[in-house]
């Protein structure tokens, strides 16, 4: 009797277990499916990185029911690339309604980040008459980039920053790639 009591006892406990297991496996799949697929694939552009404005940062972007789009960025397209950061993105309208003065300059206008010698967005896998029309549907919203990791760092050691690249510092820089790059560098929260 002692060993049917203990073997049910195992039974009844494991069975919240896997239901919990089986619950986190289907939130994953929801969560993360659908980040830069069909029909647009990702985006790239430059100067979203302020230590290094020619890094061609990998938009993997899916809309959400909160806001217009979430996008993770990456530092390449490798197997192996590094989540850097994330971009929200909201309509013209949210921006004007729903945001607080205060919080405005921490927005870029995709319209003016799209201008050429700026942002040089790419879609890879699309034409270009497609690569234009997509574009002509996302300049007419707002974007807030946090970096959560230098790429030129070996970890992530600095805290999350907001990167405002429409910053005078990130419209008027000549993209080359001659920046010094030294871990703990990064920080935009200084007065440049």
């Amino acid at each position: 009797m002692l060993i049917l009591t203990t073997l049910l006892v195992v039974i009844v406990s494991a069975a919240p277990t896997l239901a919990f297991v089986q619950q986190a496996q289907n939130a994953t799949q929801n969560t993360t499916q659908g980040f830069g697929g069909p029909p647009s694939g990702p985006l790239t552009a430059i100067r979203h990185v302020f230590d290094d404005p020619t890094l061609r940062v990998w938009h993997f972007c899916k809309p959400n029911d909160k806001i217009m789009m979430v996008c993770q960025l990456y530092d390449s397209n490798s197997p192996n690339a590094t989540l850097i950061g994330v971009e929200y993105m909201i309509t013209t309208d949210a921006y004007n309604k729903n945001l607080p003065d205060r919080e405005k300059p921490n927005w870029h206008y995709h319209k003016e980040e799209f201008a050429p010698n700026r942002a040089d967005p790419k879609f890879p896998l699309l034409s270009e008459e497609q690569q234009n029309a997509t574009l002509k549907k996302l300049a007419e919203s707002y974007g807030k980039i946090i970096i959560t990791w230098n790429p030129n760092d070996k970890a992530p050691v600095f805290p999350p920053q907001i990167m405002q690249v429409q910053h005078p510092f990130m419209v008027n820089r000549t993209v080359t790639p001659e920046i010094e790059t030294q871990a703990g560098t990064f920080n935009q929260t200084l007065k440049y």
